[in-house]
């Protein structure tokens, strides 16, 4: 009796979507680089694309004008037996996941960068998700532990949650000067919205300076609050490029994101790789996987100007030691959610459902 071929690498055949494209998809090039023609990468182009951004990848993106279209190219990719696409909200993916399932028996896996809350939303999207959404997906792979929290919560196994969908492309975002060498200036890069807490970050910063506070604040982003954003000592800057933005993390200190609801929250893992310090909410998820309160950052409890205040005031008064040893401990969390960790949730993935050992 004939024994089944082993299978290889060469048996996988994976289509992976991203919605837009953020700068942390560029975790995925060990992954495109060691499947090449076998990896479809699609995406919807983003607000604002990365500049030159197959050239990073060393691979060709697909680019959908909307999510749904997948469904109308089903055919020119069915051929694909793993499939991992950003989120549960696109009927395009759904009905192209179950055909496939339905093809050829391919294994599907959810991208989900969503924070476990506990509130009735996710109460109830946790009955939908067991009830209908579940058949469709084999697993799901997420940023950290709050992400793993919330697919557990929502009837996922825990054995079938892979962590590594976010991160730090090492690439860009790495150290290039001593933090002591540094500016003395804490950061924002985002969206200059309210869910950022712009409105309470800039009366913060206006009262620190008035209390006598040196340290500039420099805003990188654009958004309905921008006119709020001027002031002694606050410098305001347009959007720019991973590569730039990388720069001014190297020439800045620390990083602030007050938010009041963040996902994840990237850019603090980008900052920490820099070899920042950090500043952020409880509601920014990132927290958990890369901030040490008191050691490479200050995690706040709540979000008001008297605590921002105090924080800008706190690392006013700290020392080069205490300055470099945190910065040691940010590049030292932030190089565990590299590339390697995507490459190695994906090798995890393709042996856990695919049976194949790469």
């Amino acid at each position: 009796m004939d024994t089944p071929a082993e299978k290889n690498i060469s048996d996988v055949r994976a289509i992976i979507f991203w919605y837009g494209f953020p700068v942390c998809g560029l975790l995925m090039k060990q992954v495109a680089d060691l499947l090449r023609e076998n990896v479809v990468i699609v995406a919807v182009k983003p607000a604002m694309p990365i500049a030159e951004l197959e050239k990073f990848l060393g691979h060709e993106v697909v680019c959908l004008e909307n999510p749904n279209d997948i469904w109308a190219r089903r055919d020119e990719f069915g051929d694909r037996n793993l499939i991992i696409h950003t989120g549960w909200c696109y009927d395009g993916w759904l009905r192209y996941d179950r055909y496939m399932k339905r093809r050829s028996g391919a294994k599907t896996v959810v991208a989900v960068d969503n924070r476990y809350r506990g509130d009735v939303r996710q109460w109830m999207g946790a009955l939908w998700f067991r009830l209908y959404l579940k058949k469709y997906f084999d697993a799901a792979l997420v940023p950290g532990k709050s992400g793993r929290t919330l697919m557990r919560f929502l009837g996922m196994p825990d054995d079938r949650i892979y962590t590594g969908l976010y991160g730090a492309y090492e690439d860009i975002f790495k150290e290039t000067a001593p933090i002591e060498t540094r500016n003395k200036e804490f950061l924002f890069v985002g969206q200059l919205i309210t869910r950022k807490s712009i409105d309470i970050l800039i009366p913060a910063f206006i009262k620190y300076r008035t209390n006598g506070g040196t340290w500039n604040l420099r805003i990188v982003g654009d958004g309905v609050l921008r006119e709020m954003c001027h002031g002694d000592g606050i410098m305001l800057e347009p959007f720019a490029q991973p590569i730039e933005v990388a720069k001014k993390m190297n020439a800045a200190r620390v990083l602030v994101l007050p938010s009041r609801d963040d996902n994840w929250g990237t850019v603090v893992c980008e900052a920490a790789a820099c070899g920042m310090h950090l500043i952020t909410s409880k509601s920014v998820a990132a927290h958990e996987d890369i901030v040490e309160s008191g050691k490479n950052g200050i995690v706040l409890d709540t979000i008001t100007p008297t605590d921002l205040t105090k924080a800008f005031s706190y690392y006013e008064q700290m020392g080069d030691r205490a300055l470099q040893e945190g910065s040691k401990i940010s590049k030292e969390i932030a190089a565990k959610h590299d590339s390697r960790a995507y490459f190695t949730a994906f090798k995890n993935i393709v042996a856990d459902l695919l049976h194949i050992h790469i």
